[in-house]
């Protein structure tokens, strides 16, 4: 078989560990999210195994916040058939093909170009499914994007990355252009941003977040939001990690206000 040298440096690196995690809790005798193409993905790919080995006390965390966010886009799309998914730095996820979105529904995966080409090597996505190498933060790529449709944006793993101001402009251009939907998104908390510095797998690809959450800034800057959900990340994988020996750790970080919120999932409805 042949593999895929991947040379990626910064935020675009950990799209590695995030698979790598998909692939581990796959592997498992009681799977999380159960990606059926991760593995089969990773395969594909000439990559440090002992560093990103080092990521998997994570797993269930992140596994679990995409589970919910699958369960939030399908919710979406049953709802609105005909709608628009935006799917904002999609890395190497193989969210379109999990959720299986209908012919009628306009699915767009953005993300870095090197990022979109190895993408588009690994993966064998529906001709329905588009894809725009571009940075997030860029504003030519909403030109591609429908303005008749509702909406979900979905960005998972990727806001902490931004600068406020990325943050910002982004949400911002999303509400100015789309007619109504929902926004579904993690964030992190204010402490996270200063360890991410020091995390030894974040330091070795040069990667960093920039940007916490507030709820009350986010909600006072964006009064028109209807919130519907905010959910702990660590409450989700505390009740669902397999590995029962990690279960007492993440029962008391849930019992603690700062690991507890130190990365949450949001779900806010915009428009009429």
């Amino acid at each position: 078989m042949t593999t895929e040298k991947v040379d990626l440096r910064g935020a675009a690196a950990t799209l590695l560990m995030t698979l790598y995690m998909h692939a581990f809790d796959a592997r498992s005798r009681r799977p999380i999210l159960g990606d059926p193409y991760a593995q089969d993905v990773l395969d594909r790919i000439d990559y440090d195994a002992a560093a990103l080995r080092r990521t998997t006390g994570d797993t269930s965390a992140v596994v679990s916040r995409a589970k919910r966010l699958d369960e939030w886009t399908t919710e979406f799309l049953v709802a609105e058939p005909a709608g628009q998914v935006l799917h904002l730095g999609c890395g190497l996820d193989s969210r379109p093909l999990r959720v299986r979105p209908p012919r009628t529904c306009r699915w767009i995966d953005v993300d870095q170009p090197e990022v979109i080409e190895l993408r588009r090597r690994l993966y064998d996505v529906p001709d329905h499914v588009e894809s725009i190498p571009s940075s997030v933060t860029d504003e030519a790529w909403w030109d591609r994007v429908s303005t008749d449709r509702p909406t979900l944006v979905v960005a998972e793993g990727l806001l902490m990355y931004l600068t406020e101001e990325g943050v910002h402009a982004l949400l911002g251009r999303a509400l100015d252009r789309l007619p109504r939907g929902v926004l579904a998104f993690d964030a992190v908390a204010p402490w996270t941003v200063t360890a991410s510095k020091w995390t030894p797998e974040f330091r070795a690809v040069g990667a960093r977040f920039h940007s916490a959450w507030d709820r009350s800034v986010f909600e006072s800057r964006y009064p028109a939001l209807q919130r519907l959900d905010d959910v702990s990340v660590y409450d989700m994988a505390a009740l669902a990690e397999p590995r029962l020996w990690l279960r007492p750790a993440l029962f008391v970080a849930g019992a603690l206000p700062p690991l507890r919120d130190s990365m949450r999932l949001h779900r806010y409805r915009f428009g009429r």
